[in-house]
């Protein structure tokens, strides 16, 4: 068990930028929280597009019990089952395990739903593959209103070189949009749909709209339910232009099994097996 001796608050812990490991990985997950004590975190902080073995995992399920506080980051492009995120879920076969997972919660304030990237691509040059769609966000939108979830999160495709292969080598054109395109996007068309439903907009890195991090110490800290304090100071080990606060992160660089094509980490199809 590690004792947190640089810091007077508690860890925030980050699972994980760089893998989905509740889907993928939970036995590990669990490992590494029971290594650094339940007792040492202030918030876990979830990163994920499949949150079913938070409620299925029996294991996974007991740890995060013993915690004060979970904060899930939910993916949903509107793109899952599509040739863009092949093994990803459908939009409506999460929100079907929402509610569940919100009571598990203790509140849908700690769930901020992800709609990121917006990507917009031809799938072998025929098929349009985007969300940066007004009529598929709103539809997403509409659903987590109905959960009580307040906060939307969105950014624009980083065109990493080896993302840029992966996406040429599997059939698809990028379609590229001047950064100005998506800032319109966002702001006439993106903000005023969850305003006119009282939820919150973020901007992720790109484009720079807002100064509120995914991971955010303020909201952990009013969302806790001993409002106990965490660091909040800002995350130097992320891009400059990120406005996430201190966290450590659990996660390695593992095949990621969604297989989602334009992912800066390790998408990788499943074997027959693994289904």
């Amino acid at each position: 068990m590690q004792k947190n001796k640089s810091s007077p608050y508690k860890k925030v812990i980050s699972a994980s930028r760089r893998v989905d490991l509740v889907a993928f990985y939970p036995d590990y997950m669990v490992k590494r929280l029971e290594e650094i004590g339940t007792e040492n975190i202030h918030t876990l902080v979830i990163w994920t597009k499949d949150p079913e073995n938070i409620l299925s995992h029996p294991k996974l399920r007991g740890v995060l019990r013993r915690l004060n506080q979970i904060y899930v980051l939910l993916t949903v492009t509107g793109l899952g089952g599509t040739p863009l995120e092949p093994y990803a879920p459908t939009h409506d076969r999460i929100f079907q395990k929402l509610p569940q997972l919100i009571t598990f919660m203790g509140s849908p304030q700690r769930l901020a739903l992800r709609y990121d990237p917006l990507i917009d691509v031809i799938y072998q040059g025929k098929t349009r593959i985007s969300n940066i769609d007004l009529d598929l966000f709103e539809r997403i939108l509409s659903q987590a209103h109905l959960l009580g979830i307040k906060r939307v999160i969105v950014s624009y495709l980083t065109l990493y070189p080896k993302v840029e292969k992966r996406l040429r080598e599997n059939g698809f054109k990028l379609m590229e949009h001047r950064i100005g395109e998506i800032i319109d996007f966002i702001k006439r068309r993106m903000w005023p749909s969850t305003e006119k439903l009282g939820m919150e907009l973020s901007t992720c890195v790109l484009p720079d709209l807002t100064t509120k991090g995914c991971i955010d110490g303020k909201t952990l800290i009013e969302l806790h339910p001993l409002r106990e304090a965490c660091s909040l100071v800002k995350d130097r080990s992320q891009r400059a232009s990120c406005h996430c606060t201190k966290s450590m992160d659990i996660g390695q660089w593992f095949a990621c099994y969604h297989n989602c094509l334009y992912c800066y980490g390790n998408p990788t199809r499943r074997e027959k097996d693994r289904f």
